[in-house]
């Protein structure tokens, strides 16, 4: 018979706080005081570092004296019998009572065998372990007979049904007050539930009333805290889960985590037999016998993920985890199972649980050096010698070394050690040893760790160094950002359905993170790139491309975190990712690209009509075109000048390729075009300023030189270019398969939409000279600019000419213009200071100016705004400063708005833009910060109104309204 606590004293630990030692002591009972008296010091030093152990020996006193006269062996097997004897209760309360006072016996009597030397670690783990089985044996025992089932044996209460504990209970090396991990799993066909009861439902309310007796905090305290988040899927089974599915989810779509997993996992209570049948059909899916390269690479991520700067990485005891944080007891876990994932396979004699067996399995394999796992298997005893102090000063479920140094002396008493430094020295060499062997062991490739720390994507909850690394790099919600990456690296969105996929994330996640966090608005661009990644139709390809071009997912994030509107065109057409990787797509924007996109346009491949296949193959070309002018402009490679002109080169191709195939579509049925035509570009299109969103103004001039076409179905003139700019209008603007082109309006023809579609030089002639055009319709002409046609544009660029200079006094035209910009204040209100184009003293009183200016002068100067003032300042119709001023706030408004258009489209709010977009929006014009940007707005609006003001006139209706 072992004796006592008493007699195997082999540890001299220090008193820490006498003061408080003798207030425990004073509460005890004289019997036990004097049960103790040969080892009061011993009892003094417990009592005085761990308050916890204190108040449990107050409270179970006759435990507390038995242990003085009696092995602890004794009295821990009588907490396991009078724990498993629970199963024969069938009172909730009772049940709950006699369980809780059980684990109080057996808490202190492993906490004391610990600390006096009487344990070693193995022993402890030990005793813990077999009280957490028997814990859970009694709580199931108990359950079933509450919940009404047929109890068939005490060793087995519900055939069918089992527990599998998993973790460091399934190792059987559970630490002081650990939660356990437990897996409740039925066979279907051997339950037998209460008549009437679903049996669904029946299973479910089983297993939560003996977790409850488990959990439940009472006036006694709790006996476990039960998880069960490690069973398949858990956001989305319940409770009790079919062993069927079980095995299909492993068989489909198991992640390597889960292997590690459940490599440790036996059966603990309820129907062994099933159960031991259920672990053996995984057996094929934990220890696989042959690996591809991308499961290496996945096992390997595992131990990666954790990796963050090296075997030098420097460690600070204090507030130091000692499981999760560097150099902890995970790596030491981490360093042997990864091991045993990759060779176990092949060698069942690796297939052993527990952490310290597995190191002296793989160095009997010759797999590590016998010094490196001893040095190994010391360290780690050391770490789970120190854990157990930890939590046995307040039985809470922590691993950290306390921060405050009176804490951690504590923890340092019940180690044995008095100076707080020598203690600190030696954990700290443990915890270094343990990370340089780690580091070594796994320092081949890129660590999945990030350079703030740890980035352990697998588990069912983030680790500590995990969440601090997402906070560090600015996520506000580092847990719903963990649930979101965890939940993408084990497959749940398309993109990472496969082993393959799953592996490439891995290895991205880290530059990912690194990424969004560094565009200093982590959380949005965040949200943007889950819009993106989750709309993915598979993901090895585009993961893949990010993966071996870091310098594109740098670009992608960049542009995610600046740019909604890119975001969502990317999370629609993620295919677009290849043409990042185009050489051409860094090139700087220039002019005189027309021809070439023009050229790429008809370069139609595929099935389908010629008309068809034109309209698709120019949809793709202009969406790929718009990511490359966009993604320049937002990261600063390109001015609004060479965006506007790049935007305009794109829209002339557009119109060049698909008027060809309109006109083809036309002459199919009717014949070769009977007369000539120019195609009118007008607004931005003619001023080539087009933004990412503009439409297209465009007007069709045709002149005759026949009435009628000479095809199969000859028409009239005027027909045939009505149906040809029908067809150009659906061929610019009709969304296809592929998407949108552009948005056509006809509305600046002669007699707007009361006007034929296309307009004859007659006609056009006739109207512009002969008085019929309002102002503003000749105003909007001295922006147009032939962007296309056949044949007409000498006549058309001479009717150009005699429209502007027609005699009309200048008071009429300016008193015109003021009346118009009127109507657009009263119509078409601003609604935002950052509506620059509507906005009082905004880009179109700017237009007015140049426009007026070009009327009175009666001379077409350029359709260009910028250019058109400095003509005029040329030709002395505009004072230079003037000119300057009104160029100045023309420059800014076209790169504050390319940047809106681009990145928000036509509604842009302030108080909702990211930091990084405000930034570049302040950049664009050479000023810091959002306010910074709208006073220079405002200065440029008040400058702009006075100016519009002095050369046009105050705006005021006319008389018509």
């Amino acid at each position: 018979m072992p004796d006592p606590i008493p007699a195997r004293l082999t540890r001299s630990l220090p008193v820490c706080d006498t003061e408080r030692a003798a207030r425990v002591r004073a509460r005890l009972p004289e019997a036990a005081r004097e049960a103790w008296a040969e080892a009061s010091g011993f009892v003094d030093a417990v009592f005085a570092a761990a308050p916890y152990l204190g108040r449990l020996a107050v409270r179970r006193a006759e435990t507390f004296l038995r242990l003085a006269r009696d092995s602890p062996e004794a009295v821990i097997a009588d907490a396991i019998e009078r724990a498993r004897a629970v199963a024969e209760l069938s009172d909730h309360d009772e049940a709950a009572r006699v369980l809780r006072e059980a684990k109080s016996d057996l808490h202190l009597a492993a906490a004391l065998a610990d600390l006096s030397g009487a344990y070693d670690l193995s022993h402890a783990v030990g005793a813990l372990t077999a009280f957490a089985d028997a814990s859970v044996q009694g709580a199931l025992g108990a359950a079933v007979r509450i919940r009404g089932f047929d109890v068939e044996a005490d060793d087995t209460p519900l055939p069918g049904y089992f527990v599998l504990a998993l973790g460091k209970m399934g190792t059987g090396t559970l630490n002081y007050s650990s939660d356990i991990d437990l897996v409740v799993l039925f066979e279907p066909d051997r339950i037998v539930t209460p008549e009437g009861k679903e049996p669904q439902k029946a299973l479910d309310r089983l297993t939560q009333t003996w977790v409850r007796l488990m959990s439940e905090e009472t006036s006694d305290g709790y006996v476990f805290r039960v998880d069960l988040r490690l069973r398949p899927d858990p956001s989305s089974t319940p409770v009790s889960l079919s062993a069927e599915s079980a095995r299909r989810y492993f068989e489909a779509v198991g992640q390597n985590w889960e292997r590690a997993a459940y490599a440790k996992a036996r059966v603990c209570a309820g129907d062994r037999e099933a159960g031991e049948a259920f672990l053996r059909d995984l057996e094929p899916f934990i220890w696989r016998r042959a690996l591809d390269f991308a499961a290496v690479e996945d096992i390997r991520s595992l131990a990666k993920q954790i990796q963050s700067i090296g075997r030098r990485a420097e460690i600070r005891v204090a507030g130091h985890d000692v499981k999760l944080g560097r150099g902890g007891i995970r790596e030491v876990e981490f360093y042997a199972q990864v091991m045993q994932l990759l060779f176990g396979g092949r060698k069942p004699a690796l297939r052993v649980p527990d952490t310290v067996g597995a190191l002296r399995a793989l160095q009997a394999e010759d797999l590590i050096e016998a010094e490196e796992a001893e040095a190994l298997i010391e360290d780690y005893r050391t770490l789970r010698h120190v854990e157990h102090r930890i939590q046995m000063r307040e039985d809470e479920q922590t691993q950290t070394l306390p921060a405050d140094r009176s804490a951690r002396a504590a923890v340092a008493a019940l180690f044995g050690e008095a100076e707080l430094e020598a203690f600190d020295a030696q954990v700290t060499s443990a915890l270094q040893r343990i990370h340089a062997a780690f580091s070594d062991q796994f320092d081949d490739g890129d660590s999945l760790a990030t350079g703030e720390g740890s980035l352990v994507l697998t588990g069912v909850e983030p680790t500590p160094d995990t969440l601090a690394t997402l906070s560090a790099h600015g996520f506000s919600q580092p847990e719903q950002i963990w649930s979101r990456l965890s939940g993408w690296a084990a497959g749940r969105a398309r993109a990472g359905r496969t082993e393959r996929a799953r592996g490439l994330f891995s290895r991205l996640a880290p530059r990912l993170v690194e990424a969004i966090g560094a565009t200093g608005d982590a959380d949005r661009t965040f949200a943007r790139f889950a819009k993106f990644f989750e709309g993915l139709p598979s993901g090895v390809q585009p993961l893949s491309l990010l993966v071996n071009h870091p310098e594109l997912a740098d670009e992608l994030i960049a542009i995610l975190g600046l740019a909604p509107r890119l975001a969502e065109v990317l999370a629609r057409r993620p295919a677009l990712l290849d043409i990042m990787l185009d050489p051409s797509f860094t090139q700087p924007l220039k002019t005189g690209d027309r021809t070439k996109l023009a050229e790429r346009m008809r370069e139609v491949r595929g099935r389908g009509t010629p008309f068809e296949l034109a309209l698709n193959q120019a949809r793709r070309i202009a969406r790929e075109e718009r990511l490359r002018i966009g993604a320049q402009t937002l990261l600063g490679r390109a001015s609004a000048g060479e965006a506007g002109r790049a935007y305009t080169d794109l829209a002339e191709a557009a119109i060049e390729v698909m008027s060809d195939a309109a006109l083809n579509e036309v002459a199919r049925r009717h014949g070769p075009p009977p007369g000539r035509f120019a195609i009118l570009g007008l607004g931005k299109l003619g001023g080539c300023e087009l933004s990412a969103d503009s439409d297209l103004d465009i007007m069709v001039v045709y002149q005759a030189d026949r009435e009628m076409s000479e095809g199969e179905r000859p028409i009239g003139c005027d027909t045939w270019f009505s149906r040809f700019t029908q067809r150009l209008v659906a061929a610019l603007s009709a969304p296809t398969e592929e998407g949108d082109l552009f948005d056509v309006d006809l509305a600046l023809r002669p007699s707007g939409s009361a006007g034929p579609v296309a307009v004859s030089l007659a006609r056009f002639e006739s109207y512009y000279q002969g008085g019929e055009a309002w102002t503003w319709e000749r105003m909007a002409l001295t922006r147009a600019r032939i962007v296309g046609g056949q044949g007409l544009d000498s006549e058309v660029s001479a009717a150009l000419d005699a429209a502007m200079a027609c005699d009309v006094a200048a008071r009429d035209i300016r008193r015109d213009a003021a009346a118009m910009r009127a109507r657009l204040e009263r119509d078409k209100p601003a609604g935002s200071l950052w509506n620059l184009k509507l906005r009082t003293g905004g880009l179109i009183e700017i237009e007015f100016i140049a426009q007026t200016g070009q009327l009175v002068l009666g001379r077409r100067l350029s359709p260009s705004t910028a250019q058109a003032l400095r003509m005029l300042v040329e030709y002395g119709a505009l004072p230079e400063a003037d000119g300057e001023a009104l160029t100045t706030a023309l420059r800014d408004y076209s790169l504050v708005t390319q940047l809106l258009r681009l990145a928000h489209g036509s509604g842009f709010d302030p108080d909702t833009a990211s930091l990084p977009f405000a930034e570049r929006l302040g950049e664009a014009v050479g000023v810091s910060g959002l306010q910074a940007l709208q006073d220079r707005l405002d200065d440029h609006a008040a400058r702009v109104r006075a100016l519009f003001v002095a050369h046009i006139g105050e705006p005021q209706l006319d008389s018509d309204g």
